[in-house]
């Protein structure tokens, strides 16, 4: 008789020593605390760097932290002014194993203007700046940097009031925009603009867009609280949401039936801006323009409900970091 085929051979021998599932893994690193290695959960393909950075007077803080981030993050920057203070955030990806490790010896300086890069106008909710109209100049850093407004607000039941307004300099995925989304819920918007001072005017709010005729059906949640057949609503579209959205996906607390409804911009349909806005993995997003088109079930009669409102929005960011870091709207740095 032959001798057994080495292939079968080899193919079980790399059985026995090939783990079940591969898993990137990347550099924990918190505010506090040493480093360490972090195996990724499924979904979750890159690694990340965020580092904010607050200057005032001469003076800088900087606070980094290391994780495990989405696949559909990429590199951002941004950054604005509150009372005297600027905050500059930035965020850089990559994807493989151990890829965002600290350098060592390396020291940070904050940005220094070494060009005339644009010029634009900045505020923040954090001081009230921008509700009140007090509007600084801000010069950009970096010549792929644009004047940007961000707005988010969200009003779920049972959690607190969240409404920020920003303005400020940042190279954003979702520019040149517009971007947005609302139901009657939560409303995310971003705007961007390459002249000088381009983004100043009126804080934007979602009452003052115009309806543009569509009707979408509203609901955040699963399908026994937040997107139950008692819960979901039409709500008329404004502004540029001229989309209908339906998407799926996990969210933080390993739920795998996540839902949200609403009007969006056609941006909205991939993945990456409903991932960053409600923290979701494993997405599924579909978007349709009839009225009603993302309907939870065919002849489903729902309830009516008026022009969305907007309430305040929470952004997934540092969980335990300053609330003016987690001002990247609909386009929110940390998830």
């Amino acid at each position: 008789m032959g001798r057994p085929g080495l292939l079968p051979l080899l193919l079980l021998s790399l059985q026995t020593c090939i783990p079940a599932s591969w898993s990137l893994q990347c550099m924990l690193c918190g505010r506090i605390g040493k480093c360490q290695v972090e195996e990724c959960a499924s979904g979750q393909d890159l690694c990340r760097t965020t580092i904010m950075r607050i200057w005032e007077g001469g003076e800088e803080l900087e606070v980094v932290e290391r994780g495990c981030a989405h696949p559909e993050k990429s590199n951002r920057t941004m950054s604005y002014r509150t009372g005297m203070q600027i905050i500059t955030l930035t965020e850089t990806l990559c994807g493989t194993d151990l890829c965002n490790r600290p350098t060592p010896g390396r020291t940070s300086t904050f940005p220094r203007i070494r060009s005339r890069y644009l010029e634009c106008v900045s505020c923040a909710s954090s001081d009230l700046s921008c509700e009140r109209g007090r509007d600084q100049s801000l010069q950009c850093r970096s010549p792929t940097e644009q004047c940007v407004e961000v707005v988010t607000h969200q009003s779920l039941e049972g959690s607190p009031r969240d409404e920020h307004h920003t303005r400020g300099c940042g190279n954003l995925p979702g520019c040149p925009g517009p971007t947005g989304f609302h139901n009657n819920h939560t409303f995310h918007f971003l705007r961007c603009c390459n002249t000088t001072k381009c983004n100043g005017g009126p804080v934007l709010e979602l009452q003052n867009l115009p309806l543009n005729g569509l009707q979408c059906y509203s609901c955040e949640g699963n399908s026994t609280h937040g997107c139950s057949s008692e819960e979901i609503a039409l709500t008329a579209c404004q502004g540029p949401m001229n989309q209908c959205l339906k998407a799926t996906g996990t969210n933080g607390l390993g739920n795998p039936s996540y839902t949200v409804r609403g009007c969006a911009t056609s941006s909205w349909c991939q993945s990456l801006h409903v991932a960053e806005a409600f923290s979701l993995t494993h997405l599924n997003v579909s978007c349709c323009t009839g009225n009603g088109c993302n309907h939870p079930v065919l002849g489903h009669q729902p309830r009516m409900g008026g022009a969305s409102q907007p309430g305040p929005a929470h952004l997934s960011l540092m969980a335990t970091l300053l609330i003016t870091a987690r001002l990247w709207g609909g386009t929110v740095l940390w998830t």
